[in-house]
């Protein structure tokens, strides 16, 4: 790909997500949950109030990304306020609740109407409990990139987020045994990391998200290099086991 080139393409996101929820300001009996601590792990991070953070609207069915920017583009506060949407699904002990994901709400007062609109147009809502405290989340959205060569990558919309591609998709074990190495065993500056994949050219290519108040290609080089360090150790280790 061209270095400096931006692109918009499509793919997901999985974490561990601490979430709060909203009895005000929404429809009676349906369940509107907040990421109430977003990049726990950098700590330097402290949510801004009284916007709303990531919002999950659980919803009887599953949509599409498609039918949910659809959806989302028809609604006036929505596109006024340059809305993310993005499909979710929300892992509540081994049940997924299916949900939209909104960022840059404006305000509270009005997730209510937001619902509403979106009920306008057939979408059901509905309460449901879910019992982790940090359920895992996937969310299927859009991304506006730029290209900075060699599996490198920054997000044009959200300035303290990059990324950097993997040769491997791991499950929410092998991720945070990773992250919990490169953490204490690197001098990479402080983050919050993701997993996930990007669609580019009718591929899927697996990349890890990084989020940093001092978000620069240096730090994104020094986590990817203490991964691919971690892989090799532990593709070695299998190796040896294997032998023997």
């Amino acid at each position: 790909m061209e270095t400096g080139k931006i692109l918009k393409v499509c793919g997901s996101v999985i974490k561990k997500e601490s979430l709060a929820f909203l009895t005000h300001s929404i429809l009676a009996n349906t369940t509107v949950a907040e990421a109430s601590q977003p990049y726990a792990n950098y700590y330097g991070q402290v949510p801004e109030k009284p916007k709303p953070n990531s919002l999950f609207l659980l919803t009887l069915n599953a949509y599409t990304l498609e039918e949910t920017l659809r959806f989302t583009q028809n609604i006036d506060i929505c596109s006024k306020n340059m809305v993310n949407a993005a499909s979710a699904v929300i892992q509540s002990s081994k049940v997924w609740l299916p949900a939209i994901r909104i960022r840059n709400f404006p305000d509270y007062q009005n997730i209510k109407m937001l619902q509403e609109c979106y009920q306008s147009q057939g979408i059901e809502f509905i309460k449901r409990s879910i019992h982790k405290k940090d359920p895992l989340i996937k969310v299927n959205k859009c991304f506006t990139l730029k290209d900075a060569g060699d599996g490198y990558f920054f997000d044009m919309d959200e300035e303290n987020e990059g990324y950097f591609t993997v040769p491997w998709y791991p499950d929410i074990s092998r991720f945070e045994a990773l992250l919990r190495d490169v953490r204490n065993n690197s001098s990479c500056s402080l983050f919050d990391a993701a997993y996930g994949g990007f669609i580019i050219n009718g591929k899927v290519i697996d990349m890890i998200r990084i989020y940093s108040g001092q978000m620069n290609l240096e730090l994104l080089k020094c986590i990817r290099q203490e991964t691919f360090k971690w892989i090799e150790i532990r593709n070695r280790t299998k190796q040896i086991q294997q032998v023997h």
